[in-house]
């Protein structure tokens, strides 16, 4: 019991200390651009068409979902019926939003 609580008391020690050292050592420039806020690449600040595209962020969703749907095909291998049965309730959500976007016109690559 004693060597468990040195061991522990040790690890504390060791990590305050390098936490301190590296706070220590580290190289602090607090210019302007080091402290304003980084979000994309994109300025924050400024006249808002200065901004992304919206069309670029719903493709962005859509390979996130897509992707997600090939780890659900993965996993349908190895499944039972009644997972069999979500995975076609969500293919069918996943075609009907695919199919509304397609529908207003939003899967269009023009600003």
């Amino acid at each position: 019991m004693l060597v468990l609580i040195m061991v522990l008391l040790f690890t504390l020690v060791l990590l305050l200390a390098f936490y301190v050292i590296n706070f220590v050592l580290s190289i602090k420039d607090m210019g302007k651009n080091k402290i304003s806020a980084f979000e994309c690449g994109f300025v924050s600040v400024g006249e808002i068409q200065n901004s992304f595209s919206i069309h670029f962020f719903i493709m962005m969703l859509m390979f996130v979902i897509f992707d997600l749907e090939i780890v659900m095909f993965l996993g349908i291998l190895v499944s039972d019926l009644s997972s069999y049965v979500s995975f076609l309730l969500m293919i069918f959500f996943i075609l009907g939003g695919f199919y509304m976007e397609w529908w207003y016109g939003k899967l269009v690559w023009v600003i």
